[in-house]
């Protein structure tokens, strides 16, 4: 469902942002102004119990220097179509009823959640996940915590559908889907910890290395010491985000080996079911064949 800001309009004074949303069926327009969405962020922290710093997307910043006034609200129509489009593509806050609220839709009004996953469209999924772990690589690159947000949003939940989905009657294809999906696990793995060795290159001043590298503007004031200091903090931090997406991809693992010995279980109870059907069958046959002798 996309979202757009177009234009903007003044009433009394006040700037007013036009919000075209575009439902399947129809599209239809709303106004807010900027304080309008500085209460819907301080209404979702209220609500989730977290600091307004721990909110996930920001709004654009306020500016002091009205001066350009209308550069100031082309900034702010491109930064609050980002911070709603945001909101509609995280799972975890896309259906909280503040948002649906704010955009003026239906009471029981939901946003469509993930497909479900089938076997018949498992491998489809798949390869659509792969793809948009594929898309994100491209987009972020080396940033980390960008990074590191999208794949927790958009590919963890799909992989977690998948695991769920992998065992079904057919073993060899079950440990199949199992193989292919440690493969999109292992490929994360390698894409978090890229970014890890490119900041160990951008440190050489340190550590001695050699080689054209530009440092950025937040390490450029700092004498080796500092510079040491900050790459050891940068690790630190790394290294404590991998331990926890690592923690989260061994859970999901043990989830989908958990239903896999389930399904087998329930597999052999309903092999012995059949079996106890098929002797109770020939049973009732043989009572039979006595019952007419007997006539």
């Amino acid at each position: 469902m996309p979202v757009t800001i177009p234009t903007e309009v003044e009433i009394d004074g006040s700037t007013y942002y036009q919000i075209d949303i575009k439902l399947p069926l129809r599209t239809y327009s709303i106004k807010k102004r900027y304080s309008d969405f500085e209460q819907l962020v301080d209404t979702l922290c209220h609500e989730l119990g977290i600091n307004h710093k721990d909110f996930p997307y920001a709004l654009p910043g306020k500016r002091i220097n009205w001066l350009n006034k209308y550069n100031v609200i082309e900034e702010r129509k491109r930064g609050l179509t980002e911070f709603l489009n945001a909101m509609i593509d995280d799972r975890s806050l896309q259906n909280e009823r503040e948002f649906i609220n704010f955009l003026q839709l239906p009471k029981n009004f939901k946003f469509q959640d993930r497909p479900q996953v089938t076997n018949e469209n498992w491998h489809e999924l798949y390869r659509k996940t792969k793809t948009e772990l594929f898309d994100l690589s491209t987009t972020y690159g080396s940033n980390l915590i960008k990074l590191k947000e999208q794949i927790r949003k958009s590919i963890q939940p799909s992989i977690t559908d998948l695991i769920t989905s992998s065992s079904i009657e057919d073993k060899t294809e079950s440990q199949r889907r199992r193989d292919m999906i440690s493969q999109l696990q292992s490929k994360i793995d390698e894409m978090l910890i890229q970014p890890q060795q490119s900041n160990v290159k951008a440190f050489s001043r340190v550590l001695g290395g050699g080689g054209n590298v530009k440092e950025t503007e937040e390490t450029l004031p700092l004498n080796n010491k500092e510079l040491l200091q900050h790459q050891v903090q940068i690790h630190q931090t790394q290294d404590q985000e991998l331990e926890q997406l690592r923690k989260i991809i061994a859970r999901q693992r043990q989830i989908g080996e958990t239903i896999s010995a389930e399904v087998e279980e329930q597999n052999a109870m309903l092999d012995q079911f059949n079996e106890e059907v098929e002797q109770t069958t020939d049973k009732i046959k043989q009572a039979r064949r006595r019952t007419r002798k007997i006539l």
